[in-house]
């Protein structure tokens, strides 16, 4: 099969139709029916049962569709693995980040790496910190970037300290917190996994208000984004509790961390997590960087 073929197939299953696949690969339709038979005939197989003008795959036909569209997927990473290394870029490094932190904390740390290192090519995802270490596990991702303390069998570095901060647009009281309404941040959880719920900004709040307060909060609204909470605190609905570093110099709220009553602070640790047995050069520059970044903060 030539990659053709795998378009043919490809667009095919995705338009339902011979003469609009035929169209967009700029071919006739005989032309197009002929490369199918063409494959047919090269695997011994029937690809398409056709019932006037609608036809449907066969179950080999099925799996040659899946097929070509991994084919083609490997082709388009191909080519633009190519262009990197014509565009005179070292090497790629895949990076998997908390999404606050991706938010956050990455565009500076970001753009302070490629000043020093510009010929590395940064691929980075963000979600939960348990997808992200998921990710890692399965070596989708060469770096995960977590927040909270979770289980990890590789390498880790401690980047920062973060704490949980109360985020209001009047004086904050807290003998009358429990009084005021509470915009709640709750991003949403895995439920079928416990250890996320263990290592939720949730748990930890609730832990802090059941040893301060003997009543329950006043909670009128839940986000699943921090900035939408910031948002609805601006417009005076309520105070929020959010991570300190979630917090930007022009957001002008008044703001205390959450401390327990024997002087603790609740702090929420981020970590760089990685496999040494994964190492490369370009890896091991980021997270020395990172490592000094941080330090130096």
């Amino acid at each position: 099969m030539q990659e053709d073929d795998y378009k043919i197939l490809s667009l095919l299953n995705e338009d339902k139709s011979f003469t609009k696949a035929a169209n967009r690969l700029f071919m006739s339709q005989p032309t197009l029916s002929y490369r199918i038979k063409k494959i047919e005939k090269e695997f011994g197989i029937k690809l398409i049962n056709k019932q006037g003008n609608e036809f449907n795959f066969t179950p080999e036909g099925e799996y040659l569709v899946k097929f070509s569209n991994k084919v083609l997927f490997e082709i388009q990473n191909l080519k633009l693995n190519i262009n990197e290394i014509r565009e005179g870029l070292k090497g790629t490094i895949k990076l998997g980040a908390n999404t606050n932190f991706a938010i956050y904390n990455m565009p500076d740390l970001i753009k302070s790496y490629v000043e020093n290192y510009s010929d590395v090519y940064m691929n980075m995802t963000s979600g939960w910190s348990i997808e992200i270490l998921e990710q890692l596990e399965n070596s989708d991702i060469d770096i995960g970037i977590i927040t909270g303390d979770y289980e990890w069998h590789g390498e880790r570095i401690l980047l920062k300290e973060d704490p949980l901060t109360i985020i209001s647009n009047q004086p904050i009281n807290l003998k009358k917190l429990q009084k005021e309404h509470r915009i709640v941040y709750k991003a949403h959880q895995n439920y079928n996994t416990y250890i996320e719920l263990e290592n939720s900004i949730s748990k930890a709040i609730n832990e802090w208000w059941d040893e301060r307060y003997n009543t329950y909060a006043k909670n009128i609204l839940q986000a699943d984004k921090i900035e939408i909470c910031k948002k609805f605190v601006q417009k005076d609905m309520g105070y929020s509790i959010v991570p300190k570093s979630c917090i930007l110099e022009e957001d002008l709220f008044y703001t205390k961390d959450l401390v327990f009553k024997n002087g603790h602070k609740i702090m929420r640790n981020t970590w760089l997590f990685y496999k040494e047995s994964t190492m490369n050069n370009d890896m091991k520059n980021f997270i020395t960087f990172c490592a000094e970044y941080y330090n130096s903060q």
